[in-house]
């Protein structure tokens, strides 16, 4: 018993640092923390043996069935994870596959954009003027996703969600959480 809550707890802290880095590349991961929380709540509920064996089992499928898939997306969708994370939060999901591709494009134009002009800057979140430049080229940058898929109010609160994760992830410099560039 001691022997495999010690491996729980091992296991336990490796997720919730994988899952914390995930989470701050790509705010869209939340989900997959939310499973994790409820493994751990059922684990904590119950500290006979079942209890262990089934927070392990679910540990592991956790794992397999979620995280490392996750890690392998950006592979699979040709992406890097920074671009990544901005295609997540531009993507819908009644989008044809046409329209998937405009996105990546969109996605990966606009953080090409914003690293080349303003994100270099050092301190770039400390001028009122530079934050407004960035907003700006975000919103400019999503008048060019599929006009029949977007409305021009989803692209204002969609906007809002891409400065706020360049905000939260790019320090100025160039440096951001995915390293320097």
């Amino acid at each position: 018993m001691k022997t495999k809550n010690a491996i729980v707890f091992d296991l336990k802290e490796a997720i919730e640092q994988k899952l914390a880095q995930m989470v701050k590349q790509n705010p869209i991961r939340l989900e997959f923390y939310e499973k994790y929380k409820t493994i751990i709540a059922e684990y904590n509920a119950g500290k006979d043996i079942q209890a262990v064996q089934k927070a392990f089992d679910d540990l592991c499928d956790l794992m397999e069935d979620d995280l490392t898939p996750e890690q392998e997306r950006s592979l699979r969708e040709g992406l890097d994870e920074e671009t990544l994370a901005i295609y997540d939060i531009l993507k819908k999901p009644s989008l044809s596959a046409e329209e998937e591709k405009e996105v990546k494009k969109v996605a990966i134009e606009t953080l090409a954009r914003l690293k080349e002009e303003k994100l270099k800057i050092e301190r770039w979140q400390e001028s009122t003027q530079l934050k407004s430049q960035v907003k700006v080229m975000i919103k400019n940058s999503l008048y060019w996703l599929p006009t029949n898929a977007y409305i021009n109010d989803e692209l204002s609160n969609m906007s809002l969600l891409v400065y706020q994760h360049v905000y939260a992830n790019y320090q100025g410099a160039g440096n951001s959480t995915y390293g320097s560039f």
